[in-house]
């Protein structure tokens, strides 16, 4: 009888043993963001924190300071780095193929929405003496602008917020002025060194890059007048006013036009791997405000909305939000 009962029990552990599910294995994922001195870069940086603690032991999140807002939706597009950070705006174009986009990017995927607000800005040097962006198209100004590199979405609605004014690059050029398209850290030693005249930037409170130059340099923040934001509305931007006292010595505030961050994936990325990001990522907003200040208007509660996400969820989103309670 005891043997009988030894062999049973010996059954039951080994079939228990065949039947435990295999730990998950661990994974490595490319996490597209934007140069080292951008505030997406520490947004990257803060998330790849608590996310190699929450995914499979072992895994890892590689922050790449990769191709912004409008780069960015391709690379994820073509799984060049399932993670990415994106606008409303950006995803949007990228999804219906076009803008910045000559191909639609149909399996593009949503997680997380609405992290912050970003703010399209023109700053200038007081010296300068302008207070709109039309004048330097009314006085034909030569000025030297600054961008990000292009593929960052500062650098292309800098393009766009020139057409709405009826000016381009080559206009500026033919007046005696010059494009840069440049890393931030080159940014701001050329507003510093005085041969930057004007920085074309889609920009969030308390950002980095900004905050440096606005203490080395006598600047303003150009806002948009109603025939210029107008024109940028059908593009996908909303209406949107930087509050005064949101960079030192702006006084006043800024009227423009704006749009929020929002993380990104593609429909490869497995729905459990999608789930957990964005758990993580709603479950810790102390943990994401401690890494940059920019998202402490982020409501987890509201990040599934299309309004915050201008793309579909990816299912494994859909399925943490649900759970919340957040999405009916």
């Amino acid at each position: 009888m005891k043997l009988v009962l030894a062999v049973v029990l010996g059954l039951v552990v080994g079939a228990s043993a065949v039947m435990a599910p295999a730990p998950a294995p661990p994974m490595n994922l490319a996490f597209a963001t934007l140069d080292t001195g951008s505030a997406w870069y520490v947004y990257g940086a803060t998330m790849a924190e608590l996310l190699r603690k929450a995914l499979p032991p072992g895994s890892n999140v590689d922050v790449k300071p990769r191709a912004g807002g409008v780069g960015n939706p391709r690379l994820v597009a073509k799984n060049e780095t399932p993670l990415g950070l994106g606008f409303t705006v950006t995803n949007r174009w990228a999804a219906e193929g076009k803008e910045a986009y000559t191909e639609k990017h149909e399996n593009l995927r949503a997680l997380v929405g609405g992290l912050d607000t970003y703010y399209l800005v023109a700053v200038a040097t007081k010296k300068l003496g302008i207070a709109s962006v039309r004048e330097i198209r009314d006085k034909k100004l030569g000025v030297k602008i600054y961008t990000q590199p292009v593929g960052a979405l500062g650098e292309f609605a800098g393009r766009q917020l020139l057409r709405a004014i009826g000016l381009t690059y080559n206009d500026v050029k033919g007046w005696g002025g010059s494009t840069q398209h440049v890393g931030y850290n080159i940014i701001v030693d050329a507003f510093k060194d005085g041969r930057a005249d004007v920085l074309f930037a889609v920009i969030t409170p308390r950002h980095p890059s900004i905050s440096e130059i606005v203490t080395s340099v006598d600047v303003r923040f150009l806002g948009l007048d109603a025939e210029t934001a107008r024109a940028l509305l059908p593009l996908g931007y909303t209406a949107a006013t930087m509050p005064a006292d949101t960079f030192k010595g702006q006084s006043e505030p800024v009227s423009t036009v704006g749009f929020p961050t929002v993380v990104i994936t593609n429909k490869e990325l497995p729905e459990p791997i999608a789930y957990t990001v964005t758990k993580t990522i709603v479950e810790n907003k102390d943990a994401l405000v401690r890494g940059h200040a920019g998202l402490a208007e982020f409501d987890p509660t509201t990040a599934w909305q299309p309004d915050k996400v201008g793309i579909p969820l990816h299912p494994g989103a859909e399925r943490a939000y649900r759970e919340k309670g957040w999405m009916k």
